[in-house]
Formats: C-alpha cells, sequence, structure tokens
C-alpha cells in the first residue's frame, strides 16, 4: 500500500526561502495523509535539520558537491531499510545525486521545476530527462516553459498549495485610524515593483486618499537604503511601514485591506498570492507570470496590466471606493483559492503520481 511507503526529500540551499517552505509544507501533509515524508540535507547547515526535524525524519549527511557521493550506499541502504521508494529532487545541482540512489534502490524520481525558464535540450539534459521519471511543473506557466515535446507524458502539473494549517480564522484588532491598509508580503526588491508601489501610495496620498503601506518580507540593504531613501525624500515616514521578516504572515493578512504584488518579473507561481486571498483578504497583481492562472481580473483579484505608479494607485483606488466589488472579489477570491490551491489538494496529486 502507499501509505506505508516513503519519500525523500533532497534538499538543501543557503538560504531559507519558498521552495525550502514548499517541502516543510509538503512533509507536514504527507504524515497527515499518511506517507512517511524524509529530507536529506547538509550535515552542516543546522537551521535546515532543526526546521525539517519538525515535520520529517532528517538523513544529514555532506551534500557538497565532492562529499555527497561518498554517502551514496549509506543513504541507499537508509531508503531500503525504511520503504522510501520515491525520491523527489527539487533543484538541478542533486539530479545526479538522485539518479544514482536510483540505480542503487530502484526508486522512482520525481523532479520538481519551480521556475520559469526554457527546457535545455542539449545530449546532458536530454539524458537527464530520459532517465528521471517523471516532472512537477508547479503552474501552466512553468509546464509550458519546461515540457519537452517527445516526452509530454513524463511532464505533469500539479499546483502549488498553500498550507492552509497555518491561515486559521482569528480576530485581529484593527488600528487603522480610518485610514485603508495596503500591504506588501514577499521578498522586497526592486524587480518586484516595491518602487512602483511606493510611487502609487505617494499618489493617493497627494490625492488626499487616507492610505497606508505596511511591507512585510526580507529585504538586502541596498534595496532598503533605496526604499528608505525614497520614503524620506517624499516624506512618507507616516504612512509607510516597514514590518521587516514576520513569521506570523497569517496576522498581517488578516490586518491589512488589500494585498499588491505588482512583480516585474515571471513568477513560477504565486504563494503569497494564494496566502491572501485565502484570509479574505483581496490581492492586485502584475500579469507576470503565473498570477492569470490564480486570478480572473476583475472577479476574485485585479490585475494590472502594466506595474507604473499610476496603474497600482488606479487599482488600490478602485476598492477603496467601490465596496460591493471589494465584497465580491474578497469572497471570490477565498473560494478559488480553498477549492484549487490547498496543500492537500497538492500532496493528493503527488501521491496518484
Amino acid at each position: 500500500m502507499i501509505e506505508n511507503k516513503g519519500f525523500l526529500n533532497i534538499m538543501d540551499s543557503s538560504v531559507w526561502g519558498g521552495m525550502e517552505q514548499y517541502v516543510y509544507d509538503m512533509s507536514e501533509e504527507l504524515q497527515r495523509q499518511g506517507i512517511v515524508p524524509f529530507v536529506l540535507t547538509d550535515m552542516r547547515n543546522t537551521e535546515f535539520i532543526e526546521r525539517y526535524d519538525e515535520v520529517a525524519t532528517v538523513i544529514p549527511i555532506k551534500l557538497s558537491k565532492n562529499s555527497r557521493y561518498l554517502y551514496a550506499n549509506t543513504v541507499a541502504k537508509f531508503m531500503c531499510k525504511h520503504n522510501i521508494d520515491t525520491i523527489l529532487c527539487h533543484t538541478g545541482k542533486f539530479i545526479l545525486f538522485a539518479l544514482l540512489l536510483k540505480k542503487l534502490t530502484g526508486a522512482k524520481i520525481l523532479f520538481f521545476k519551480h521556475n520559469v525558464l526554457p527546457a535545455k535540450t542539449d545530449i546532458y539534459h536530454r539524458w537527464i530527462q530520459d532517465q528521471v521519471d517523471g516532472f512537477i511543473c508547479v503552474s501552466k506557466c512553468v509546464y509550458d516553459a519546461q515540457v519537452v515535446q517527445d516526452k509530454q507524458n513524463k511532464y505533469h502539473l500539479v499546483y502549488n498549495g498553500i498550507n492552509t494549517h497555518r491561515f486559521p480564522k482569528i480576530e485581529v484588532k484593527q488600528s487603522h485610524d480610518g485610514n485603508f491598509i495596503v500591504g506588501y508580503a514577499g521578498r522586497v526588491s526592486i524587480d518586484k515593483g516595491i518602487m512602483e508601489l511606493l510611487g502609487a501610495i505617494k499618489i493617493l496620498h497627494e490625492q488626499g486618499k487616507k492610505v497606508e503601506l505596511r511591507i512585510c518580507g526580507g529585504v538586502s540593504e541596498d534595496t532598503l537604503n533605496q526604499i528608505n531613501e525614497y520614503i524620506q525624500f517624499n516624506h512618507m515616514e507616516m504612512y509607510v511601514k516597514n514590518l521587516g521578516f514576520k513569521k506570523d504572515v497569517n496576522q498581517f493578512y488578516r490586518s491589512i485591506d488589500c494585498l499588491v504584488v505588482p512583480s516585474k518579473i515571471q513568477e513560477a507561481f504565486g504563494l503569497v498570492i494564494c496566502e491572501s486571498m485565502y484570509c479574505n483578504t483581496p490581492v492586485i497583481t502584475s500579469k507576470s507570470g503565473a498570477q492569470e492562472e490564480i486570478i480572473t481580473n476583475g472577479e476574485d483579484g485585479l490585475l494590472l496590466d502594466t506595474v507604473a505608479d499610476m496603474t497600482i494607485a488606479d487599482a488600490i483606488a478602485y476598492l477603496m471606493d467601490n465596496p460591493a466589488e471589494y465584497k465580491k472579489i474578497r469572497e471570490k477570491g477565498y473560494h478559488r483559492v480553498e477549492s484549487t490551491f490547498t496543500i492537500e489538494n497538492m500532496v493528493a496529486s503527488i501521491k496518484s503520481l
């Protein structure tokens, strides 16, 4: 029975980000659905070991390029002992090691594609495509970029899903002072449209709108300096707040009136978009990637034709000035995510593969 089998994720990187959280949430849900999750990570990465230990059995080895192969037999014996029959690989740097483990154990390999990048078709990558048992693309946008025409049967669209258990309904004490609170969540960077969002808030303030911007997420020192310079030069300190990284994003989403994600780069999915919608907070976002797969413009969210100060300002003003539309978008946004983009649906699809 599949419930007695185990999944082995290979995961290590320099920082904890969306892909790492993806593995964490999936492991937690696998446990709920009766599959034992294992995570192979670097023995020197104490942060990853401690975090993944909360939701999975961690196998720490030296995962550096020149060391990992020395542990292949040890890992293979562990896999056979614990009946691990599926390897989940999330980055190309570990695919050769995953293929070696497959040869030693007979396990299947699912290779996850988390980025909107065109598939490579040189001899090496064609060989990889032959050896891997299946590819999982986290959006249609990724699927269209990655699928290799004569191997279409190996490519599967499995939408990313939010861990709904992290977003229980809670009462959040509002202290808006009558302001409409605009939020931003995720990695804070120039290519994510943060400067255009600041420009939009400035426009709305100059129009006499009572707005406030709250920024939530990690940010580099250079980007933070640019943001602070813009805020200070335009005297926006009273209505722009940088909250930094927050672990409790549930409370953040439920404390704002809308989320704006004006990314200028192709997004493979849009996890923060779904999280906000699930928390009954309407979303304004760009069309640069998979966002159009999540949101139908004007129905369950708002999509920007261009990422510019004025177009963002107009979209925010639309939500402020049309309470009936705001309520409709809020309700439909929740139901859109609840029916389609949950971790339960995602893991069920991976199990079926």
